[in-house]
């Protein structure tokens, strides 16, 4: 299947309209990001503690140790981010306990209501309540500090409260009027106590209050994602990027919404320019876009991504099973076998049924037909739980075409137990298998007709002629399948063959090349036609138009002219 990533949130989000993508523009040379708010909100931490730490080795002071504590706070470690508070608290100035403010929030995020109530309290009285930054610092604990990592936006602490949130934060505001980040993080606050319209308008405060405004609208475009308003979101996250050229995380959220929403080509395109203008050569963001270009239908991409940074993606297996099922996809059989088995040697315990699919495919599309049968086995592992594509329908075609009619008939019927609706081919073979299995032979070899099979054959064509009404063949053993199974002369009095027969004749009539191809089958045709008129209807002209008929196309037809030299018998008929 394109593949089983798909989760419910796509699924809830798949009705929805996006504006359409323009076809990627390069932007512009790539600068390092040095930025380490811009890094946490990338979820980059280990980056963006590396340079706070360094900043706090080479400078130390009240902010530096502070800010340390504060990159690994925001990456889910407030035991270590404690350490570094704990450091800078000697440094805290009188009325600006900072990096005891640090030390309180730990706890507070620990969910150490005692030990954070506590400090929390010691450091509001040493500020006096009156220093803008220690209430906001203390306001944006309360929200959790929301995350977008991977599509989310969440808090990453389960203690968030937006109420103590908003009311420490409007206390913030109301210390320091101008300051854009007390407004975004107010904007935060509003956001998890459900009331959007205010958040969005707090961010519009950052705005207005110089905040670097591809910031202010990537926010603005997560509020419309989480509200499922995606045709704000984009917009907001392209005027990010119109904002800033270089702002990387606008290109991030873009490339994840399009993916949830299936845009396979715009995620792939926003990724790639996320890694081009972040400089994000991480492996998990090269696989991301080989990923996303594998499942736009890019197969060669998706190659080439992989084969291109090879050496960043290291020793990580899932580079084998993309290239296994991209060189499938690609028809490129040796290549698809030799990087899946790969895959599975490396990582057995990883196996999904998908692999199982493009390696069983890759089988059947070699040029040995000994790979045929180790195709099926993979197909027929794989089929069971593949709820998007119909892997029986492949193994019935391959069993149709070997003869195996018997297994044929049961992949069809597997693919309608599985909730496949089958197509018009599907319904042709299974019509055509059972027609075969029609015959069947007792102990001694002797034939004994199996009318199940038979009615089935019919049923199954049937449909198939529904949908598809000028294919000859269909009629033809519909047809055949009402005439076999009956004994000859039952089989003409009571007529249930005659229209089909009546049909076939009219669709081949004309066709020089049809009519020697089925010259036997129009044979057995007109002589049943004949055999009908003359025993049930014993209409005598319509014997005699059909008998002419006959002759006409079939002028060295011996049965046919032995007929015109006397009455129909039974065996005339056979």
């Amino acid at each position: 299947m394109k593949t089983n990533i798909k989760t419910a949130v796509c699924t809830a989000m798949a009705g929805f309209l996006l504006p359409a993508v323009a076809s990627a523009q390069t932007p512009p040379t790539p600068k390092p990001t040095t930025d380490a708010t811009t890094l946490l909100s990338l979820g980059r931490y280990a980056e963006a503690k590396n340079l706070l730490r360094q900043a706090a080795q080479a400078t130390p002071s009240m902010q530096t140790y502070f800010d340390a504590g504060y990159g690994y706070l925001r990456a889910g470690q407030p035991d270590s981010a404690r350490i570094w508070f704990e450091k800078g608290v000697p440094m805290d100035e009188k009325r600006v306990p900072l990096n005891q403010t640090g030390v309180a929030i730990t706890y507070l995020v620990q969910k150490n209501t005692a030990q954070a109530d506590a400090q929390i309290k010691a450091v509001i009285d040493r500020s006096k309540g009156k220093n803008a930054s220690i209430l906001h610092r203390i306001g944006e604990a309360y929200t959790g500090y929301l995350t977008t990592e991977e599509g989310s936006f969440k808090p990453r602490y389960q203690t968030a409260n937006p109420a103590k949130a908003i009311d420490f934060l409007n206390r913030a505001a109301e210390r320091d009027k101008k300051n854009a980040d007390i407004q975004l993080t107010l904007g935060d606050a509003y956001y998890l106590n459900k009331d959007a319209g205010t958040a969005v308008s707090r961010y519009e405060s950052a705005l207005e209050l110089g905040m670097n405004p591809s910031r202010v609208y990537q926010r603005m475009g997560d509020i419309y994602w989480q509200g499922r308003n995606l045709n704000l979101a984009v917009e907001n996250y392209k005027k990010a990027v119109e904002a800033n050229p270089q702002y990387a995380p606008a290109y991030r959220q873009l490339a994840e919404l399009y993916y949830l929403v299936n845009k396979y080509k715009e995620a792939a395109n926003y990724t790639d320019q996320y890694i081009q203008v972040a400089g994000d050569n991480r492996p998990e963001m090269l696989l991301r876009s080989a990923q996303f270009h594998f499942l736009a239908n890019d197969f060669q991409k998706a190659v080439d991504v992989i084969n291109q940074n090879r050496a960043a993606l290291g020793q990580n297996p899932i580079i084998h099973r993309i290239e296994g099922w991209a060189y499938s996809s690609l028809k490129q059989p040796e290549k698809a076998i030799e990087s899946l088995q790969t895959f599975l040697q490396k990582a057995p315990e990883k196996s999904m049924p998908d692999d199982f699919k493009y390696l069983g495919r890759a089988y059947l599309t070699t040029e040995s037909a000994e790979d045929d049968s180790l195709g099926i086995t993979f197909l027929e592992r794989a089929a069971p739980a593949d709820t998007s594509e119909n892997l029986y329908s492949d193994i019935a075609k391959y069993y149709y075409r070997t003869k195996k009619h018997a297994q044929a008939v049961a992949a069809l019927d597997s693919s309608i137990a599985h909730g496949f609706k089958a197509d018009m081919q599907d319904l042709f073979r299974y019509g055509m298998s059972n027609y075969m299995l029609g015959f069947g032979r007792d102990s001694l070899g002797k034939l004994q007709r199996d009318t199940v099979r038979f009615a089935k054959a019919d049923s199954a064509l049937a449909l198939a002629q529904a949908g598809s009404p000028d294919y000859a063949p269909t009629v033809l053993y519909r047809a055949k399948a009402n005439y076999y199974a009956y004994a000859p002369q039952e089989a003409v009095t009571n007529g249930k063959a005659r229209e089909h027969f009546e049909k076939f004749i009219s669709m081949i009539e004309g066709k020089e090349e049809d009519q020697k191809r089925y010259k036997n089958d129009l044979a057995l045709a007109f002589k049943y036609l004949i055999s009908y008129h003359e025993l049930v209807t014993k209409d005598a002209s319509a014997r005699a138009e059909w008998l002419k008929k006959g002759l006409a196309m079939l002028p060295e037809n011996k049965d046919l002219a032995k007929i015109s030299d006397g009455p129909a018998t039974e065996a005339d008929a056979q």
